[in-house]
Order: structure tokens, then C-alpha cells, then sequence
């Protein structure tokens, strides 16, 4: 009994530990919130595949929450907090943010599906995350590794393109199904940290961060 009451006990006070002591938000779980950055790229290794023409865009930190519509509800992805919010109003009509959930340690950058989903990357903790809409319900949850940040959806194949900044890479999975699968993996541009899908095509566009190039990828 001693054993479990320390053991309750502890798990008491790290909860507490994460949070600010004057917050009412239960979904800040820091005194300091920060969003999340694009890791920085190692040198780059080779040459990508594709074509790849110079510039690149560099990055800018802009605003901390991004706006959506998804399932025909307004949808709000905070990276302060790393989590999604369904908008609702309240007793005045005026809109408010109403059910939110966690969306890992650091989410970053998100895009609607087809499904009505929100497709939405953990930068920090190196996942997918897939929440549907209208209820708020967390549907797919994938391990990424290598710091995801860029996503695009191609709807009519059903991928979801990811850049992966720590290993100069960029991802397709397949979320068509109830688990995301691997379909594509190409080495990019040093630093992509944009990544952008032809809808008829398929061709993938990867910017780099660091004036690397843009890269063309017929997959």
C-alpha cells in the first residue's frame, strides 16, 4: 500500500510539475509556451533525386495558430499549446474555441484530408496525427522520426507528403486505410521544410529552408 500511494504520489506531482500555477488552461502544460521549430539539417549527402532549380524560403516564424475548415466546422491548430480545438460560440454568438486535445509534444503544421480529417504533424515527438471532426476524436497516431515538419495531402491518391528536416528527407504515407503506411521515401534539398503536391500529377515540390533549391519529385 505504501509502494502505491508513493507511486500515486509521484505521478501527482510531475502532472502538477508541467503546469503554470496561475493557468486555467488544463492543456497548458508549461509555465513558457514555445512552438516548435524546423530541426536543423545535416550536410547534405549526395544528390536528391528529381529536378532542382536554386532558391529556397527561408524560414519565418509566423503566427502560432492556424485556422481551418474541416467536416463544415472551423478548426484551430494551436503550436503553443500543441493541440487542435474545434470553434464553437458561446451564449453571446460569439465564436470561441470549445473541445480540444493534445496533438503530441510539439505540433507544428496540419492539412484537411478528404476524410474530413485534420492531418496534422508532431514536430517535437516525430509523429502523424490524424483527428476527425464533428466530434473531436483522435483517429491515426504514426511515428515519423527525423523531426516532420512540411505536410501536404494529395487527395486523389491519398498521400500524405511529410519533410523530415533532420534527415534531409521527405515521406509519403498512405492514409487511406485505419493505420498510415509507407508508400515513398526521397532524399530532398538540404533544410526542406516546405513541401507542396500537384493534385492531377502527383509531382511533389520540396523548398528548402536554407537557400538549398527546389526540388520536383515525380514519384
Amino acid at each position: 500500500m505504501r509502494r502505491l500511494a508513493a507511486l500515486l504520489l509521484t505521478t501527482a506531482t510531475l502532472a502538477a510539475c508541467g503546469q503554470s500555477e496561475t493557468s486555467q488552461d488544463p492543456l497548458q502544460v508549461a509555465e513558457k509556451l514555445e512552438a516548435a521549430l524546423p530541426a536543423d539539417s545535416p550536410a547534405q549527402t549526395g544528390t536528391p533525386p528529381g529536378a532542382i532549380t536554386p532558391g529556397g524560403k527561408p524560414f519565418t516564424a509566423g503566427d502560432t495558430t492556424l485556422r481551418f475548415e474541416v467536416n463544415g466546422r472551423k478548426v484551430e491548430l494551436d503550436q503553443l499549446r500543441s493541440a487542435v480545438f474545434e470553434m464553437t460560440k458561446d451564449d453571446k454568438g460569439a465564436e470561441t474555441r470549445g473541445p480540444g486535445l493534445r496533438a503530441g509534444d510539439g505540433a507544428t503544421n496540419a492539412v484537411p484530408d478528404r476524410f474530413n480529417r485534420l492531418l496534422v504533424v508532431d514536430t517535437r515527438g516525430g509523429e502523424f496525427i490524424a483527428f476527425s471532426i464533428n466530434p473531436l476524436i483522435m483517429r491515426q497516431r504514426y511515428p515519423v522520426p527525423g523531426s516532420p515538419y512540411g505536410i501536404a495531402y494529395d487527395a486523389k491518391r491519398d498521400i500524405a507528403w511529410i519533410t523530415l528536416t533532420e534527415r534531409n528527407e521527405v515521406v509519403g504515407l498512405d492514409v487511406a486505410g485505419g493505420e498510415p503506411t509507407e508508400k515513398h521515401r526521397f532524399s530532398t534539398v538540404r533544410q526542406p521544410n516546405t513541401v507542396s503536391v500537384d493534385q492531377e500529377t502527383g509531382r511533389v515540390t520540396v523548398t528548402s529552408g536554407d537557400n538549398g533549391g527546389i526540388q520536383v519529385i515525380s514519384p
